[in-house]
């Protein structure tokens, strides 16, 4: 049955619309109180805003469609390209998300002049609002559209011949959800934005869930898919494999790409201490406790509760297409085969959920970036909240025209996710570094900055040589472990031959955040309580039950749906003993 949107499904999206812009407009007046009020909601958010608003933000128009993908490219095992994060994620929760709600800021980029002194400093926070508020946001927000836009077209049965009132059908959809996330956004900033979250990710899980079964029911179960992805030429034991198999370490293989993710990549990545628009959310909330535990649940929700729902509908897509130039098209696909009217409508909301949830987050922050570190601080210094508000509401209108535009020159949103990772490979260990260790500097930054773009831009040139393209150590991700070979000596070198922090910045910092670690030492003398600041080893021990619980859950929960139940049950069972054992931990020290 090919399902056509009809009145129920209309009428289904125009509530939805209805009750986003209705919050987005009674919390306007709250929004336009202040920059902190529209920035960060006034550092009053609990826990569950919190997380609940970034898995929603994570969970974006793009993620289903490069899910199923992933799964159609290769096998299950290819979504280590995300699932490294339930690795990192898990030290970001108990090594910063308090240290985050300490520094009292209003963007990361501040961080740096709150870490580091000097001119190397200033030029490194406003590089960083231009790199992250402008052009790397603007990367996201286009392959965000592009998803949308991909959906819209292949359900609503569009081709490039076909025109909406004169206008290109592709044009026309990115012109539609252009002026959704504008005005939305700039109508109740972050409190519109976290507020929504919340809806926007129960109508978008319910969505993607409601969509797998009924998949999983049409093509007969996990059998149904052996056989008819068997049929269509697929090899089915590598695709439902959850982790690849084990093969030789000399050789590039799917293996020993998942041992870099796990082992490098997770460390090294730009994102490993939840700066950014994950930040963004911790300055917000109402104290530290409230931060570890909003990120706390991020973590097992981003990793464990969601991506199962996509995968089947991925292999489902298999089972009943066949292979396609375009396998991201596969979850459209089976919206647009599977599901009937009114329900059809509902999942199409659920996908408006993913992408307002994503862009006005992307529009928000990266504004906050402009107006912040750069508008405030050098362009307009001293004027009044009302001048930032308008200054923020106007940038937030030029991010979106220029996401929109840069949309129609994604054509692999997967090419851009490993993009990002690898211009900013290696970067994460200065993320780390930076908390914990005195010495380091602006030019540490900058220098692992510089490094991880040169090796990015190299390997690319040498991957477009036929005497080198077909070498792993130009492709991702071993391009990646290649660069961070590189970055890593480079800072750290560059850390030790340049002047290090001012004594009295570096105090003014410890004793605002508290960090702690042995890093630190070398200011004890000056630091009275030094030793309460001591990680301890109950640290270590919450990070490892962590690790167990989200990476147990997440392949305990996979070995159920494809039918390995005693499997499935032992780890789901040593992921409900770990994490009992995690929240006797949490309670025993208060976190």
């Amino acid at each position: 049955m090919i399902v056509r949107i009809g009145a129920w499904d209309l009428a289904v999206l125009a509530f939805y619309l209805l009750v986003v812009f209705g919050i987005g407009i009674a919390l306007s007046r709250r929004a336009s109180k202040s920059t902190e009020e529209f920035f960060v909601s006034g550092r009053s958010l609990p826990w569950w805003i919190v997380g609940t608003s970034m898995v929603a933000t994570t969970f974006a128009a793009d993620t289903p469609l490069v899910v199923s993908g992933l799964v159609a490219k290769g096998g299950i095992f290819n979504n280590w390209l995300w699932w490294y994060w339930g690795i990192g994620g898990v030290v970001a929760v108990f090594l910063f998300s308090h240290l985050w709600r300490r520094t009292g800021i209003t963007t990361d980029a501040e961080l740096i002049e709150l870490r580091y002194d000097g001119k190397p400093a200033a030029v490194l926070r406003g590089y960083r609002a231009i790199w992250f508020g402008l052009f790397q946001n603007v990367l996201i927000i286009a392959w965000v559209m592009k998803a949308m836009a991909k959906i819209i077209i292949v359900v609503m049965g569009w081709n490039e011949s076909v025109t909406v009132l004169g206008i290109n059908a592709e044009v026309f959809t990115v012109l539609v959800l252009f002026a959704i996330a504008v005005s939305y956004t700039a109508l109740s900033g972050l409190w519109g934005v976290v507020m929504t979250d919340a809806l926007q990710f129960v109508l978008a899980t319910g969505g993607a869930l409601y969509l797998a079964v009924a998949s999983f029911a049409r093509v007969g179960g996990i059998a149904g898919i052996k056989a008819h992805i068997a049929a269509n030429g697929f090899d089915v034991r590598e695709t439902l494999r959850i982790i690849p198999r084990v093969a030789t370490l000399s050789e590039a293989n799917p293996f020993t790409e998942f041992l870099i993710l796990i082992t490098i990549v997770w460390w090294a990545s730009y994102n490993i201490d939840g700066g950014g628009y994950l930040a963004q959310r911790l300055f917000a909330a109402k104290n530290e406790r409230h931060s570890v535990f909003g990120y706390m649940w991020f973590g097992f929700a981003h990793i464990c509760v969601r991506p199962w729902p996509w995968i089947v509908v991925g292999l489902c897509g298999m089972a009943m297409f066949g292979k396609i130039e375009d396998p991201e098209t596969y979850y459209p696909m089976m919206m647009r085969t599977i599901l009937p009217p009114g329900i059809f409508g509902l999942v199409i909301a659920s996908f408006f959920a993913a992408f307002m949830s994503t862009v006005d987050t992307q529009l928000n922050w990266g504004s906050s970036l402009l107006v912040n570190d750069l508008y405030r601080r050098l362009l307009r210094k001293g004027k009044s909240e009302r001048e930032y508000l308008v200054a923020a509401r106007i940038s937030v209108i030029v991010l979106a025209v220029f996401g929109a535009l840069a949309s129609f020159a994604v054509r692999d949103i997967s090419f851009a996710w490993k993009l990002i990772i690898s211009v900013t490979a290696g970067i994460g260990s200065v993320y780390i570094a930076r908390w914990y260790w005195w010495r380091v500097n602006a030019w540490s930054e900058i220098s692992a900055m510089g490094a991880a773009l040169g090796c990015t831009l190299v390997l690319g040139v040498l991957s477009s040589m036929p005497q080198f393209g077909n070498r792993a150590i130009v492709r991702f991700p071993f391009s990646t472990a290649v660069t961070v070979l590189i970055s890593v000596p480079i800072w750290i070198a560059v850390t030790l031959l340049t002047r290090p922090v001012g004594k009295d910045h570096l105090l003014h910092f410890y004793r605002r955040v508290r960090p702690g670690g042995p890093g630190w030492k070398a200011l004890a003398s000056d630091i009275p309580d030094f030793r309460e600041h001591r990680l301890g080893t109950a640290t270590l021990f919450k990070v490892i039950a962590g690790m167990i619980v989200i990476n147990a859950a997440l392949i305990g929960t996979g070995n159920l749906v494809l039918g390995r139940l005693l499997q499935g049950a032992l780890l789901l069972a040593a992921a409900l003993v770990a994490g009992f054992v995690l929240l006797a931990l949490m309670r025993r020290e208060s976190l």
